[in-house]
């Protein structure tokens, strides 16, 4: 029979990991420890093994593989020293840690058939310790989970959200990042054209990566041309190197000093992206964005870098009346509100323009969709439906192209449907 006074003494005794104490397994653990009917909270037990298992993918031991993710995916001051590759062995944080590890340890060996009053559920229990998922995938735990293993995990990955999302955004209310479940699967290679421009985004994010001096982004350009998805697939091309993505609105810019005092500690690697960004005369938001990009009394983190996309080059809102000459003293001023208008585009180090592609572009592009995806239509015939798909749309784009694609794929689909 299980100890239940001796495990639930190593839960009380944490310390490093003492949120773990909380987590809602722990809860219903310690009402089977201690309560006269049992078989209720067996039941919950199972319903949450079982609803984490098919979320993230856990297999075999249900029990002893959740403890372990709530091990590993822990955030805590030992395994924030791990993920900024700070040297915690042989230190006292290092024992103390080790002590949680080893009744956590214990804790996930628990043989789920031995809890009490788990003969009237033996069947459910017995599937629990050995269960097979729906859908099968790569769990983030592995049964011989050593403190080694452990400080070699948040050293490669980080530790907490960080170590399991690679987009996120930000929660004004709560003050903090929301990881992205599902980001955007784009890769470099579903990008045609633009080879220039996107070799001088990945140059830079390399050398940011690598801890050199790099320059904060601007993106420019007609709508659809592939801006956006180029800086998401930077992330997900370099996620595994430490590479980070922040998505904020405009209208989040005043919550830049609490998003940069969550990202100044952290170990990874940064980049604030700000989608559309533009502002009409009234709008002063960018002084703020302004003094953080250069020469402001608060430092922008080394960590963090800036990307941004526009659809024009001057992000601040330009009137006729900016530029009026009629007087000496009006000259004056004119010239002091063009250049604080043109003030923010320019503490950009880098400003990258995405052209709108020209007929011979926007074709090229829809036929290397077309082959992307598997259609074998002739060139000639791919090019004369693109065309004529376009000036039903919204002008040449790579998003035009896409979409076109999209539509081809489907008309392709139905027409070997009837067949």
């Amino acid at each position: 029979m299980t100890d239940c006074n001796r495990l639930l003494d190593g839960i009380n005794s944490l310390t490093i990991y003492k949120k773990i104490a909380d987590d809602e397994i722990i809860k219903i653990l310690k009402n089977i420890f201690t309560a006269d009917d049992n078989l209720p909270y067996l039941a919950e037990l199972t319903e949450f093994l079982v609803n984490r298992a098919e979320e993230k993918h856990f297999s075999g031991n249900l029990f002893g593989n959740y403890i372990r993710h709530l091990i590993i995916s822990d955030e805590n001051i030992f395994t924030l020293l791990c993920e900024n590759n700070k040297k915690v062995e042989g230190t006292s944080l290092y024992e103390l840690a080790k002590a949680d590890i080893r009744a956590l340890t214990e804790l996930s060996e628990t043989d789920l058939t031995e809890l009490p009053d788990s003969r009237f559920m033996m069947s459910a229990m017995e599937t629990l310790m050995d269960y097979r998922p729906v859908e099968s995938g790569k769990s983030d735990v592995s049964e011989n989970l050593t403190l080694e293993d452990i400080i070699a995990f948040h050293r490669k990955n980080g530790c907490g959200d960080i170590s399991v999302y690679r987009v996120f955004k930000y929660n004004s209310d709560k003050k903090a990042l929301v990881g992205i479940t599902h980001p955007d699967k784009i890769t470099f290679d579903d990008l045609i054209g633009y080879t220039s421009q996107i070799e001088e985004l990945r140059d830079n994010t390399l050398a940011f990566i690598n801890n050199c001096p790099a320059n904060n982004i601007l993106l420019v350009g007609a709508r659809g041309t592939g801006k956006s998805s180029s800086i998401k697939a930077l992330i997900n091309e370099y996620h595994t190197q430490g590479l980070r993505l922040v998505e904020i609105t405009k209208e989040q810019i005043a919550d830049l000093p609490d998003i940069l005092k969550l990202l100044r500690p952290r170990g990874r690697k940064f980049i604030i992206y700000i989608d559309d960004l533009s502002f009409d005369e009234n709008e002063l938001q960018y002084k703020y964005m302004k003094s953080l990009l250069e020469g402001g009394s608060e430092g922008k983190p080394d960590n963090v870098l800036f990307y941004a996309t526009s659809n024009r080059r001057h992000i601040i809102q330009e009137k006729w009346s900016d530029r009026n000459t009629a007087s000496a003293v009006a000259d004056i001023h004119t010239t002091d509100t063009m250049n604080e208008k043109l003030s923010l585009s320019d503490r950009f180090g880098i400003t990258i323009t995405y052209a709108k592609p020209t007929p011979q572009e926007y074709v090229k592009i829809a036929i290397g969709l077309a082959r992307k995806n598997g259609i074998t239509l002739p060139d000639e015939e791919i090019k004369q439906a693109a065309l004529r798909w376009e000036l039903n749309q919204k002008g040449m784009s790579g998003r035009t192209a896409k979409q076109f694609v999209e539509n081809l794929l489907w008309e392709e689909k139905k027409k070997n449907g009837d067949k």
